[in-house]
């Protein structure tokens, strides 16, 4: 099959955009019957925001509205809680639901039930799950990915957007569907409702150094570097964080690094002509700005030895594994083994290791396990219980015999 999918069922309804045609969406809505298919356009690459700039939702018997959330707002987030309650106990059908629930949560969208195809496709083992490679493995319907990167802050937004947003949720019924007779035939459709409860029930936690994800911050060796790094990376971010703006834009992670591998360990820090001589600050973006990195670099050199950051990043949980080996020999021969049983039995279903056995809960069990029984371990951490089911077999002659 060679051709794509370019029509709608029905002609492209006009944005939902005020609150009269809300009103007029939500009684549509509470006519039609069935499940909600839904989805999210975003600004990736374009806003610091991950807020959602365009709602699709579809439900039979009503047909594919296209939501405005921006135009909605008033002094804050629009309230779209009025969409669940219109729809009452319906399922939400979403691809990659933890893209998206994020956004919706935002703006009251908080679903009853949810089925994730993306996830159903994972739990059946399939090797490719993004939305396009399902409907044509599954459907025969193939989707153009024209717009997947387009800026949905835009206004007005094009009818050939408008159009491919409508189409992301045109075929998700039959979709969900077929995956769900194949996850009944597989005995597997259990797992996937505890998944999909899982998901509506997950917040998610900020990271507690997100500076440290700077690309190539593995080059800078000395504590001076890295409080230079980290304080070039706060200034970006209240930047972008006040002009929602992509912080790659206003100053690249390598111009960071750039000046940063500058610092020595007793010289006193770079200046404003140093500062200019690397090509990452001479942009216009970025000399827009030079007041903001230079008050930085003097936070930097009033701080204190104490003051400034590690080499090793600040640990969430237990760390991983690979730092176990010295510090925690006892928990490092028990996760060998362990490890390996896991994969094989991830490979034996289909599934990756990942989803029978979240790492964090794993390693976490592992690490501190003290002989409580691997049932009520793990669920404690979260697993899931066809998880538990699954592990538990494998997981306790291995422990008992380390």
């Amino acid at each position: 099959m060679t051709d794509f999918t370019e029509s709608l069922r029905e002609p492209l309804r006009p944005v939902v955009a005020s609150e009269a045609a809300l009103r007029h969406c939500l009684a549509s809505l509470r006519d039609g019957h069935g499940p909600v298919a839904f989805d999210a356009e975003r600004a990736h690459g374009h806003r610091y925001w991950p807020k959602a700039y365009l709602f699709q939702l579809r439900r039979e018997g009503s047909g594919t509205w296209l939501i405005d959330p921006v135009a909605l707002e008033v002094t804050q987030r629009a309230d779209l809680s009025p969409l669940v309650e219109a729809t009452g106990s319906a399922e939400w059908l979403i691809h990659a639901a933890p893209q998206d629930l994020p956004c919706m949560t935002e703006v009251g969208i908080q679903p009853p039930l949810l089925f994730d195809t993306e996830l159903a496709a994972r739990l059946l083992g399939e090797p490719h799950v993004s939305l396009a490679a399902l409907l044509e493995a599954k459907l025969g319907v193939r989707l153009r990915k024209a717009h997947s990167s387009a800026d949905w802050s835009r206004r007005p937004l094009p009818d050939s957007w408008l159009r491919y947003a409508a189409l992301d949720v045109e075929h998700l019924v039959e979709l969900t569907a077929v995956l769900r007779e194949e996850l009944v035939r597989a005995g597997r459709m259990t797992w996937a409702e505890q998944e999909f409860a899982h998901l509506l029930t997950v917040v998610p936690t900020p990271r507690s150094e997100p500076w440290r994800r700077l690309s190539g911050i593995q080059v800078l060796r000395r504590p001076r570097q890295l409080a230079v790094a980290r304080a070039l990376w706060e200034a970006r971010d209240a930047i972008a964080r006040d002009r929602d703006r992509p912080p790659g834009r206003i100053l690249s992670d390598q111009a960071i690094i750039d000046l940063a591998s500058r610092v020595d360990r007793d010289a006193p820090l770079p200046d404003a002509s140093m500062m200019l001589s690397i090509p990452g600050f001479q942009h216009r973006g970025a000399t827009r700005y030079r007041t903001n990195w230079l008050s930085a670099l003097a936070h930097v050199e009033r701080l204190s030895d104490a003051d400034l950051p590690t080499q090793r990043p600040q640990r969430d949980g237990v760390g991983h594994p690979r730092s176990w080996e010295r510090s925690f020999p006892e928990a490092w021969r028990r996760w060998k083994p362990i490890r390996a049983a896991v994969d094989e039995l991830a490979g034996s279903l289909g599934i990756q290791p990942s989803l029978l056995a979240p790492p964090a809960v794993l390693q976490t069990f592992v690490h501190s396990w003290d002989g409580t029984p691997v049932g009520p371990g793990l669920t404690a951490l979260g697993a899931r219980p066809w998880q538990v089911d699954l592990l538990t077999p494998v997981l306790e002659p291995l422990l008992q015999s380390s």
